[in-house]
Order: C-alpha cells, then structure tokens, then sequence
C-alpha cells in the first residue's frame, strides 16, 4: 500500500440534522432495501413537507457551506473522514484512469461514458491523463469484479466505477487500496470504507419528488412507484426516499411497484403488464428517470387518464411528454450526467494530486422542479417527444460544479479545466 493512512477512530457516530423547508405522502413501501428512511423520519412534519433528516457517521461536516451540507440531509450511509486524506500519487501527471461500468442500456450511463473519454481527450494535450480504459459488465457483479481486479493488475493509477451492488466489491475495493489506487464510486454508494464516493443524494432526491407529488395530489390517493434496477444502490435510495416523503400523508398509499431498468421500453412494457392485473385507478407515479414516457404510452394504450408524475431524473422526451400533457402535475429533480462524470474526474485527479479529500462521500444537493413555468425554462425547442437522451440540468442549477470541489478537500488546488458542459 502507498501513502493511504488507516481511519482513525472518531469516538463514535456524530449525527447531523438538516431541515429541509421544502412543499410539496404513503405508509407502504414495497422495494426499499435501507434503513435510512426510518432513521430519518420526523413524524411531526406535514404531509407534502420534506422532514428533518439526519446524517450519520463520523465525520464533521460543519466546515462545508449551508447549501452543501443541506444536500447531505438523510443521505443512505455513513459520511465518515476518508481514508485517502493523506494520500498522494508518486506521479503528477501521466495518470492512466480505469473506468468499470455496471449497466450500459441507457443513455445516462451511454453520456458519463461519452464524457469521461472527452475529458481524458482534453486533458492528453498537457499529459495529465494518458489513457482511459472503460469496460462494462451488463449486471454481471462476478464479471465487474474480474474486470477491476484486472485494472488493478494493470496497474492504472485510479479507478472510477458504478458498481451493481453496495456490498459485493468491498474485496475488490480493499485491494485497489492496499495497492495504492483510489477507488471513486461514481453515483453508486458502497459500504467500503476504501472508497470515495461521488454522488447526488438519491435518498433527498426521492424524498423531493414524493413530497412534491404529494402536494399535486392534495395528499391523499393511490401512488404506483417505478424503481430503476432491483438492488441498485441508486434505485433502493431512491425507492426509500419515496417512502419517507409519503410517510407523513396517511391518505397516500403505495399500491404496487414495478422494474423499469431506466429505460423507457421496459417502463412501458412493466406499466401494461401492472395495468392489465390491477384495475383499480392510480392516482400517481414516481419513477427514478428515464421512464416517465414509458409510463405515459402505457397509460394511453391501457386507456387509462393519466395521472401526476414525479421523476427523479427525466430525459428530454420525458419532459417534452410533461409538457405537452401534465405541466402543473408533475414533480421533477435531476442527475445531470456530464457533471457527475466531470466531478468525478475531478474528485479522482484531486486525490492522486495529493488534494488530501476530507470525506469518504462527496454529495450533490438534488434540485426540484415544478409548475408549467419550470418546464416552458427546461425543455429547448429541439427536444422531441422521442428524445430518450439524458436531459441536463435545470436552468439555475449546478452538480457539485469544479468551484465547489475545493470545500471537500484539506488542501485544495488548482485542477485540469475540462472542456465546456
């Protein structure tokens, strides 16, 4: 192992309360697999009110600016000090970067991929980054596993990955640490103490446009949630996040669930098989991106009224689809994917650079979008309806843009200017 120091022990857990002020409800979850959404519930705040959620772990995030640590409200998982706060790569420069997809059959993950070979492109010129090698293990955990432990082999000098489960790459992440190659964990929380994660908070997310939705449907009706991929630490965050935004609104229920892989023709597909056995009106949807139009042809094939919406990271025809159909009746946040990759890059070159990274968990604030203006400012008129590539961010907006990084690093620095969003 090289230059990467042992986590000192804290005394404990400290936790953290934020309170979010945010308006915009059901008791029954079906697919959450965490116990951040007990842990977070304030059973005193209204129905379509985002509650007060706690942080936990041992790290102190008190030196972060307000808007930042609000994006860490409730985040599923520890927020503890990083173990890589004293490492620093032998080189400073020549970096060759491993890149370990989980899932490549949507466009989210088609744009980081798109963006982090741009990137690695721009940076070739002054010899920053030499290489990046990307490969892809289409859900196969075992194969993702084979395919980092062959970066590791390789010896490249980081890795960036979404792994396909929290906890199946906690070996495979101890050894890239104890060769001295960073881990980064891009959009996908992981139980590994070995790891920096880089991530919007999906669980605040879920909660956003539950409490959103809630207040479309005065809180009270029926609420069908579409999940991403069953397991995903992404789509459980999310799944649970609904829960607790419903969890205030006694007049809401979850009805059901379904699989939408994010990806609009397996939504549609999954939204007709769930229509056809359950008969009973819905009053709502929550989904986790990429399946709002899915959802929408489903209801129009099945003859059913279409009901509000709540998307948690819409692509264009997505919006486009709202627009046309439920611009007062839909709820929407957003995980842009050029500025995850870029703050992901920029997360991994900053800790070979000996930038000394504060916390094993670098978050986003989610934003929430709402009402026919929000849309008429979002969606550009060459969107199209069929339009299934990732939209980017709300007007206004940023995710954990490169002037931001700084505050999440001990001693932070200049770093490589990537080409624009």
């Amino acid at each position: 192992m090289h230059h990467i120091s042992k986590r000192g022990l804290l005394g404990g857990a400290l936790a953290l309360v934020f309170v979010a002020g945010i308006s915009g409800c059901s008791s029954a979850s079906t697919a959450g697999t965490s116990t951040q959404a007990a842990n977070s519930q304030d059973t005193s705040a209204e129905c379509g009110t985002v509650p007060t959620l706690k942080t936990t772990g041992n790290a102190d995030l008190s030196s972060l600016p307000a808007d930042i640590q609000a994006g860490y409200a409730g985040y599923p998982g520890d927020i503890n000090t990083s173990n890589y706060s004293t490492f620093a790569s032998k080189k400073s420069n020549g970096f060759v970067i491993g890149y370990s997809d989980s899932f490549a059959a949507n466009s989210w993950r088609g744009d980081v991929l798109d963006r982090l070979n741009a990137d690695v492109d721009s940076l070739k010129a002054d010899g920053t980054v030499t290489s990046l090698i990307a490969t892809n293990s289409n859900l196969d955990n075992n194969l993702q596993i084979q395919q980092i432990t062959s970066m590791i082999n390789q010896g490249v000098d980081a890795i960036i990955a979404i792994p396909g489960s929290p906890t199946a790459f906690d070996g495979v992440i101890k050894q890239a640490y104890d060769a001295g190659i960073p881990f980064i964990s891009l959009a996908a929380k992981v139980d590994s103490p070995y790891a920096i994660t880089v991530d919007t908070n999906q669980f605040l997310s879920g909660v956003k446009v539950a409490t959103g939705l809630a207040t479309i449907l005065d809180g009270k009706g029926s609420v069908v949630v579409v999940d991403g991929i069953n397991g995903s630490p992404a789509s459980s965050a999310l799944h649970d996040g609904y829960s607790a935004g419903f969890a205030n609104c006694p007049g809401i229920s979850i009805a059901g669930s379904v699989e939408g892989q994010w990806s609009e023709a397996v939504t549609k597909t999954a939204m007709l098989q769930y229509l056809a056995t359950n008969p009973a009106a819905i009053d709502g949807f929550v989904n986790g991106g990429g399946e709002t139009t899915g959802i929408i042809q489903a209801l129009q094939q099945s003859g059913r009224t279409l009901s509000p919406i709540g998307d948690s990271n819409p692509d264009k025809g997505s919006l486009v689809m709202l627009q046309q159909s439920l611009s007062d009746k839909y709820a929407a946040s957003s995980v842009p994917p050029v500025p995850t990759a870029d703050a992901g890059l920029l997360v991994t070159l900053a800790t070979l650079l000996g930038q000394q990274p504060k916390f094993d968990t670098i978050v986003g604030n989610p934003p929430l979008v709402q009402g026919a203006d929000g849309l008429s400012s979002w969606v550009q008129p060459s969107w199209t309806a069929d339009d299934a590539n990732q939209a980017p961010a709300p007007p206004g907006t940023e995710f954990l843009p490169a002037s931001e990084l700084g505050n999440f690093f001990a001693k932070p620095g200049p770093l490589p200017t990537l080409p624009p969003q």
